[in-house]
């Protein structure tokens, strides 16, 4: 079922706003409504490029949303703060603050969660090569 433009702006509306080269008029692949640890926050993605050997998406948080530990298997993710402040968080022990600009690749089988804080947050996130069962 395809959503219509209407649709997603009423999805979107409690999300921050999406950079302008980025609108729910420019074209993309999907909406996702990603779970969250213990249904702390919201987590949407719009998923912009699909194709073999990647995907990109630009997702949304509402603050204080708590993302689940997780891997990418075989790919590389690299991520790219647009707004707001998230902390990432491995399976080492260390952890990383990203702030508005800061890009960070997450090198692939790496165990990581994030934490949001406490503004919107904006990401573009790329994996590389694109996950398995996707």
């Amino acid at each position: 079922m395809c959503l219509t433009k209407d649709e997603i702006r009423d999805m979107l509306h409690d999300l921050p706003d999406s950079p302008c080269s980025l609108t729910p008029e420019s074209e993309f692949y999907g909406i996702i409504d990603w779970k969250v640890k213990d249904g702390k926050g919201i987590m949407r993605s719009k998923r912009l490029l699909d194709e073999e050997n990647a995907e990109i998406y630009h997702t949304q948080f509402n603050p204080g949303t708590v993302v689940d530990w997780h891997m990418h298997g075989e790919s590389k993710e690299v991520i790219t703060c647009l707004s707001g402040k998230l902390v990432l968080f491995f399976e080492d022990g260390s952890q990383l603050t990203m702030n508005e600009k800061d890009i960070h690749i997450i090198n692939k089988n790496v165990n990581h969660m994030a934490i949001i804080g406490n503004k919107p947050c904006q990401i573009i996130a790329m994996t590389i090569p694109k996950e398995n069962g996707r």
